[in-house]
C-alpha cells in the first residue's frame, strides 16, 4: 500500500475511534416501508432522536418526518448529544446510504437500523475506508472460475454452514444468504424472531444464525453484526457493536498491508455478516 494510504488509514482509526456513542440517538437506513414503519413505532413510543436518510426525497418516510439539509442534520446530532432533550421529532434526511460514513462524523448512533435492499454493513465498511483518491483499500469480490484462493475461501464457509439454513449461494459474487425460512416462505411483519423455535413455520432452531456464523470466526477471518429486535420485524445494530467491529476491521487492514510479505493472497480474504436469530446476509471481501 503506498505511503499515503497507510497515513490516510490511521487518520481514519484515530478519527473514528474518538467517536462518541450518542445514547438515545436512532439512525434508519432507509425511508420505504420499514423505515417508515419504524418511524411511527419510534412516535408511538417516544424514541428521543431519530433520523431517516434514504436517497429519495419521495420517500414514504418524509412524509410523517421533518425534512432537514446536512447542516442542519449535524447541528440536531451535536444539539441532542449535549442536551439529551427529546424533541418529540422524526428527521428525514435526503441522502444515498453509501454517503452514511459522512454522517457519523457527528457520532455514532446508538442504534443502526438498516433498512434497505443491500448489505448496509459491507458498503459503509468499503465506503469508510475508501482513500483520497478515490481508490479502495477493501472491496467486495466477484470470484473468477481461476481465483483459486477466492473460490477455496468461498466453499470452505460454505462446507461449514447446515445446508438447511443457506437459502442462497453466489459464488460469482462472494454471497451467502442464511435463513431458518425456507425459499418462498415470508415471515410475518409482527414476528418477533424467537430464538430456539419459529412458531410462524413451526420449526425448531438449535442454533440463532448469528451463532451459526460467529462459528466460523475460528476458520476464517470476519466480523459478525448482529441485529437486534427493535419491534416486531425490525432490527438495529448496536452503535457500541458497530464501533468496535469496524477499528478492528481497520485495523486488520492496516496490520495486512504493513506486512504485506508476510500475509498470503489467502489471508486478503474476509466475511463480513449481518444477522439476527432468525435470518442473515455474508459477503467476501478482499483487501488491496
Amino acid at each position: 500500500m503506498a505511503e499515503e494510504f497507510l497515513s490516510s488509514l490511521n487518520k481514519k482509526i484515530t478519527d473514528f475511534s474518538s467517536l462518541p456513542i450518542i445514547k438515545g440517538y436512532y439512525l434508519v437506513l432507509g425511508g420505504g416501508k420499514i423505515g417508515s414503519d419504524f418511524a411511527r413505532y419510534t412516535k408511538e413510543k417516544s424514541f428521543p432522536f431519530v433520523v431517516i436518510v434514504d436517497v429519495d426525497k419521495s420517500a414514504n418516510a418524509a412524509d410523517n418526518s421533518v425534512t432537514v439539509n446536512r447542516e442542519e442534520l449535524f447541528s440536531l446530532i451535536k444539539d441532542f448529544h449535549k442536551s439529551k432533550v427529546n424533541s418529540g421529532s422524526v428527521y428525514f434526511h435526503c441522502m444515498d446510504v453509501r454517503n452514511v460514513p459522512d454522517i457519523l462524523e457527528a457520532g455514532i448512533p446508538e442504534f443502526i437500523i438498516p433498512a434497505v435492499p443491500t448489505h448496509a454493513v459491507v458498503n459503509m465498511a468499503i465506503d469508510m475506508m475508501g482513500s483520497a483518491s478515490s481508490e479502495n483499500l477493501i472491496s467486495a469480490v466477484q470470484i473468477d472460475e481461476n481465483d483459486e484462493d477466492m473460490a477455496a475461501c468461498f466453499n470452505g464457509i460454505l462446507s461449514l454452514l447446515p445446508e438447511n439454513i443457506v437459502v442462497f449461494s453466489s459464488p460469482k459474487y462472494g454471497a451467502i444468504m442464511l435463513s431458518y425460512a425456507k425459499t418462498g416462505e415470508i415471515c410475518p411483519d409482527n414476528c418477533m424472531g424467537p430464538a430456539d423455535y419459529c412458531y410462524n413455520f413451526k420449526r425448531e432452531k438449535p442454533e440463532t444464525i448469528t451463532a451459526h456464523a460467529r462459528k466460523l470466526l475460528p476458520s476464517y477471518k470476519g466480523w459478525v453484526f448482529e441485529s437486534c429486535q427493535m419491534k416486531p420485524g425490525i432490527g438495529g445494530i448496536k452503535g457500541v457493536e458497530f464501533k468496535e467491529y469496524i477499528l478492528s476491521l481497520m485495523e486488520h487492514v492496516k496490520s495486512v498491508n504493513e506486512n504485506s510479505y508476510s500475509y498470503p493472497i489467502g489471508d486478503r480474504i474476509f466475511f463480513i455478516a449481518t444477522t439476527c436469530n432468525c435470518h442473515g446476509i455474508m459477503n467476501l471481501l478482499k483487501i488491496w
